[in-house]
């Protein structure tokens, strides 16, 4: 989102929904922080506190945000400003010569020293990431922060307990040298009326930023209500949804004299729920069986056509259509990318055909939500209203904010081994993912956001740094070559 964008608009309401679902950051990037784009921040973080239904925070978070945000173009006013008068913003001396005439020759000018800094290239970027547990709020500068700066700002957050609301700050004389100590004040106070701690407000840098990240806990209220919610969905998705026409011209297949093995098999690794079907009734036989040729080794080539028949009690029959024809060609699209990136990646750490699968399947809650039934729903919402369940969490898990839990779930539920269950709950989140699998998750998980990032659904800044490395991905046209090598063998 760039800073000439001045309203919100209908994509920006769609790219929120979007990275909500998948638990990837919102990123505002501005220079100077003009008016039009402090309004515009303010109405993604209202838009955004909405979606994931913690409109609590929006009064506060506000006033933390315009705080903070004013202090990092503040920071970035002051290194031009300091390299303008020939002083070394890292020396002691010369930081207090400094700031004797830094509010006031910069407020007078402050036109040309705003000219000056996007000149420079000194940006402020907001940063707002929703997590299982969390909202992250992230404001990031490119000026490091000096010893000067650090320690005023430890010195203000160490204090901050002999206060005991804002009115209370206002009644002290604070350090008005750069008019940041009383923001800073109440911003922790603020935040701890929405369950703040003071160790939840972080002050950091990395090699090239000046960080301030403030995590918020989220309404436990909200959390309970989708979690009950979402167990109560999976409760129901006792049946595979297999499309009618699919199933059809598959069945006829395999009941010619001489079926064509290779061309079923094509036709059942291409479906998400072809397969899941197949993987439903191999676990019957077998709690490891991860493959589709194993799957079939255990069933039986000569059995498959009792398996995908209509009178199957494990299926339930639904219409084609364009939406759900996108959605299954997602969940290929995904399973296809983490296929090639073995072969190219990890071919000797991993199986290539069970990684297909795990991506193929990573997103079935997904799947199982776009197609519930009425009489689904209604026993869904029977069940949510009896358990006390607001409307907010359950339209949380409509709009598929929780579609690694409940896949994780149905799947154990439907008897898969383990290692799919596991995949498909860490898919979407590889910094908490377990250790012995956290490099399979990172393949998973790149395979999705690529797959987002292909349709124009996901910006390269969204998709975990830490990932990208891991596959020595270290720039957006790198990316995009490999999206087109993948794209071009592509065979849906």
């Amino acid at each position: 989102m760039k800073e000439s964008e001045k309203e919100l608009q209908t994509i920006d309401r769609q790219k929120i929904k979007t990275a909500i679902k998948l638990h990837t950051p919102i990123e505002i990037t501005t220079y100077t922080l003009p008016r039009n784009m402090d309004v515009y921040i303010r109405d993604v973080t209202t838009e955004f506190l909405e979606e994931c239904n913690q409109q609590h925070m929006n009064k506060y978070l506000g006033f933390c945000l315009g705080e903070l945000l004013t202090n990092a173009k503040k920071a970035n006013t002051k290194r031009i400003y300091f390299r303008e008068k020939n002083l070394d913003i890292n020396n002691s001396d010369d930081y207090k010569k400094g700031m004797l005439t830094f509010k006031e020759d910069t407020l007078n000018n402050i036109d040309y020293y705003m000219s000056e800094q996007k000149k420079a290239g000194l940006y402020v970027k907001l940063n707002l990431l929703y997590t299982e547990d969390n909202l992250i709020v992230e404001i990031r500068n490119n000026s490091l922060i000096c010893k000067e700066e650090k320690e005023r700002i430890e010195y203000k957050l160490k204090n901050v307990k002999q206060y005991k609301n804002e009115n209370d700050v206002f009644k002290h004389i604070l350090d008005q040298t750069e008019g940041a100590g009383l923001g800073i004040i109440i911003i922790i106070l603020m935040l701890q009326k929405v369950g703040l701690k003071k160790e939840n407000y972080k002050v950091y840098t990395n090699d090239t930023e000046t960080i301030t990240k403030i995590t918020l806990p989220l309404n436990t209220e909200i959390q309970t209500g989708i979690e009950t919610a979402c167990l109560e969905c999976v409760k129901t998705q006792t049946k595979v949804p297999v499309f009618e026409e699919e199933l059809e011209e598959l069945s006829m297949e395999l009941k010619e004299v001489e079926p064509d093995k290779k061309k079923i098999v094509n036709r059942i690794t291409k479906d998400v729920t072809l397969t899941a079907l197949l993987l439903k009734t191999a676990a019957k036989l077998s709690d490891d069986c991860c493959k589709i040729s194993k799957a079939i080794e255990l069933i039986g080539f000569n059995k498959l056509s009792e398996i995908f028949n209509k009178d199957n009690p494990d299926l339930r029959l639904i219409k084609k259509s364009q939406d759900k024809k996108q959605l299954w060609k997602k969940a290929y699209t995904a399973a296809f990318y983490a296929y090639n990136f073995v072969l190219n990646f990890a071919e000797e750490e991993f199986s290539a055909e069970e990684v297909f699968v795990f991506a193929l399947l990573h997103d079935i809650e997904n799947i199982l939500m776009e197609v519930i039934t009425k009489e689904q729903a209604h026993l869904v919402r029977a069940a949510v209203q009896k358990k006390g369940v607001s409307q907010k969490a359950m339209k949380m898990v409509v709009q598929n904010c929780c579609t690694a839990k409940g896949g994780c779930i149905v799947t154990k539920n439907w008897g898969f081994p383990s290692k799919i269950s596991e995949a498909i709950r860490y898919h979407n989140n590889p910094e908490i993912a377990p250790k012995d699998i956290k490099k399979l998750i990172s393949l998973l998980y790149l395979a999705d956001m690529i797959n987002y990032y292909s349709l124009g659904e996901v910006e390269y800044y969204q998709i975990n740094e830490k990932v990208l490395k891991e596959f020595s991905i270290d720039s957006e046209g790198k990316l995009k070559t490999i999206v087109k090598r993948v794209q071009e063998k592509l065979d849906y």
